[in-house]
């Protein structure tokens, strides 16, 4: 009831907004760009995985203005994947919920909000956040720069941004349409990895766990990750533990499962499902989970987060998908193997299918993969 209500509010300050802001948007042709100094980057909405794909853009704005302070704001449950970016000055967090703020809390990050930007960027890509509208806003920017689609309950126009990237109708990566944002400005990259700040300290410990669950730091190691709470997207868990058995009745892989929070029943099922033992990881933090996922050949997954947390730090994956089309939303490279029920029923998904995927995706895997330097540890 009460989002209902919040959001009827929302829709009808914007449409007022809408008629009575004037329009300020502004080519890009008209700005002078060397005058910009700093950037305020907000992608403070959405999951952890929508967040890696905007990191191409990021990067691609670090390569727009080299020499600029670039600032990023993300919610407190964004922080862990965000800190330690290499494109990033500086990581600005946005408390959640509201209701914990302390006025220090607000003063700070007004603040910090308040200084001196020229331009901000938001992504609204996924989904129209009307809190990250006005992030951008209350910062003062004289340029907002925000994509045309989509906008907030059918506004016509987003009062907030004078630079409004158009939308392109053609069928592409969301790494791609997220990119589409900043080249509007002139910004652009090749490079669709995504960023992941991993430290040197964070993946030793990766190693260590590995060497602790498995006695070995091999590439032919798989990950397996069951956890979604959405079933419509959840590789069926019978199947998941016949894929296990098989990779490991082969000889060639040792498995290691990576523990799901609140999924305490869907690990007991899948372990009791399976016919031979298999290493369990214990509950991490997602930056301990990044690391161990680092030391990985392999990772096997849904179609969640952890997905790209894993192409984040170099491991290969194969994903189960059904709700969303590979083809938009898998990481990038054929190092990334996607198994797609294209009908939309995952159960659809055989463990054949599963094999042939992950025989594929190990086979892409190279003796020495490169990965990005790691950072010093903290």
């Amino acid at each position: 009831m009460w989002y209902s209500i919040e959001k009827t509010i929302k829709t009808w300050a914007l449409h007022r907004l809408e008629r009575r802001m004037p329009r300020r948007e502004v080519s890009p042709e008209a700005v002078d760009w060397g005058r910009v100094r700093r950037v305020l980057i907000v992608r403070q909405h959405d999951q952890f995985g929508d967040f890696l794909l905007t990191t191409p853009a990021i990067r691609a704005l670090r390569q727009r203005f080299p020499d600029a302070y670039l600032a990023l704001v993300v919610r407190e449950y964004l922080k862990p994947v965000a800190q330690g970016n290499p494109d990033v000055d500086e990581l600005l967090v946005f408390p959640q919920p509201v209701g914990r703020w302390t006025p220090r809390d607000s003063l700070r990050l007004v603040s910090r909000l308040r200084d001196g930007f020229n331009l901000a960027v938001v992504f609204n890509t996924v989904s129209h956040s009307l809190s990250s509208d006005l992030i951008a806003y209350s910062s003062g920017a004289p340029l907002i720069l925000g994509p045309a689609l989509p906008t907030f309950d059918h506004c016509e126009r987003n009062p907030f941004y004078t630079l409004v990237a158009p939308y392109d109708p053609a069928p592409k990566h969301q790494a791609d349409r997220n990119l589409d944002v900043v080249r509007h400005i002139g910004a652009d990259t090749d490079d669709l990895t995504y960023r992941f700040g991993l430290s040197h300290a964070e993946e030793q410990a990766g190693q260590a766990l590995l060497r602790s669950l498995c006695g070995t730091n091999s590439r032919r190691t798989v990950g397996v990750h069951f956890g979604t709470k959405d079933t419509g997207k959840r590789f069926p868990i019978p199947r998941l533990a016949e894929l296990c058995d098989r990779l490991v009745e082969r000889g060639e892989t040792e498995i290691i499962v990576i523990r799901a929070p609140d999924e305490d029943a869907l690990l007991a099922a899948l372990m009791s499902q399976m016919r031979h033992y298999v290493a369990v990881a214990p509950l991490l933090r997602l930056r301990e989970v990044a690391g161990l996922l680092a030391s990985l050949g392999l990772l096997v997954c849904n179609d969640t987060g952890v997905l790209h947390l894993a192409a984040a730090v170099g491991t290969p994956t194969v994903s189960f998908h059904a709700k969303s089309d590979p083809a938009f939303w898998k990481p990038i490279g054929d190092r990334h193997v996607a198994v797609y029920a294209a009908n939309g029923d995952i159960t659809t998904v055989t463990v054949d299918q599963a094999m042939g995927a992950v025989d594929r995706a190990l086979g892409t895997v190279r003796p020495h993969t490169p990965r990005p330097p790691s950072l010093p540890s903290p």
